[in-house]
């Protein structure tokens, strides 16, 4: 009977060793050749406009990324020129050539994203939609995701920037006493949903705060700092002192605004018309400082980069898409959120 029970042991024995010589440690690169993918991965990032200034300094920072980790990524990066025709081409000129392991896109347009979602299925590789890009297409392909800095809290932070100024120095900018915030809008573009979501959460935020708007003009100003000071040089000619803040979706517009009302005596050393912007700009922040800018919402392009990268390689190795990042993922498993980086402001 011992000798019957040291039998069965040493047999379990030879069996549980067996099955433990069989399994593997994954590793990156055990993974990589699972993948048929050798490192560096091959990244085709195609960006709706070099020009936006947010988005050239998250190139340039991707740029610095990539030199960090020669390795394991290599990006080539295309420039749509602000054209979604200039973007279908190229994405459709890229799976041609088959010359990319993962596509990262900036839609140029966000109605656009279901075409070249369908296009990419065709090609069976992961895409990375970055910055502007519709969740509902996204959705439906599994080697695919959105990732965003949250549209409408955006928005929320700087409707709070000036329901802030506001409730501080009411008296100073409601220069007609009517209780009444008149604000001219400066846009990026139509069809960006930054845009959109900042424009519509900065003054829903300032009603809920129980101030009274009225929007003056909302003028779409192609986040050019140039066209923005012409805007507003034009509206300074039509409505002069009945402007009480500008708001615009990001900070080059803003400090074309602020050019502009420098130019008609406006802003020199003080706030006479309350201006808000987006994305943290060295300039722009210089100019809140200097007390002629009321406040701008803090955007990281490295943290940016950095967690662009890290999604990238979590979706080409099957990874939780938000290893290594300080992102947040929702329910579908497919719209990560990176933080912003706070407000500066000046209410003097």
């Amino acid at each position: 009977m011992k000798l019957l029970k040291k039998i069965s042991l040493f047999l379990a024995f030879l069996f549980i060793t067996s099955i433990l010589q069989q399994i593997r440690p994954i590793n990156f690169n055990s993974i990589s050749s699972i993948n048929n993918i050798d490192p560096p991965i091959r990244a085709s990032v195609l960006i709706s406009d070099f020009n936006i200034y947010i988005t050239s300094l998250i190139v340039d920072n991707m740029k610095k990324v990539e030199l960090e980790n020669p390795e394991t990524i290599h990006y080539t990066f295309f420039d749509c020129k602000g054209s979604q025709d200039i973007q279908n081409k190229q994405v459709n000129s890229i799976l041609r050539s088959k010359e990319a392991d993962i596509l990262i896109i900036d839609m140029v347009n966000i109605n656009s994203t279901k075409y070249v979602i369908d296009r990419i299925k065709e090609s069976n590789i992961p895409v990375m939609f970055f910055g502007n890009g519709e969740l509902t297409p996204v959705m439906s392909y599994t080697k695919s995701c959105l990732v965003i800095i949250n549209p409408s809290e955006g928005g929320v932070l700087q409707g709070q920037i000036l329901v802030d100024a506001w409730n501080k120095n009411k008296s100073y900018i409601d220069k007609n006493n009517d209780n009444i915030l008149q604000y001219v809008m400066l846009e990026g573009s139509l069809n960006n949903m930054y845009a959109v979501a900042r424009s519509k959460y900065s003054i829903q935020t300032i009603n809920e705060n129980n101030i009274k708007t009225e929007d003056i003009s909302t003028k779409i100003c192609d986040w050019k700092e140039e066209e923005a000071m012409n805007t507003v040089n034009s509206l300074l000619l039509k409505y002069d002192n009945r402007i009480e803040a500008i708001i615009s979706n990001d900070d080059t517009m803003a400090i074309g605004a602020i050019t502009a009302l420098q130019r008609n005596g406006y802003n020199i050393n003080r706030q006479n018309v309350l201006v808000v912007g987006f994305d943290g700009r060295k300039e722009a922040q210089d100019l809140i400082q200097k007390g002629v800018m009321t406040g701008t919402v803090l955007v990281n392009p490295y943290d940016w980069a950095k967690d662009v990268y890290f999604i990238g390689m979590n979706l080409i190795y099957n990874r939780n898409l938000i290893e290594n990042t300080n992102c947040t993922i929702d329910y579908t498993q497919k719209l990560l959120t990176i933080p912003y980086g706070g407000v500066v402001e000046n209410l003097n």
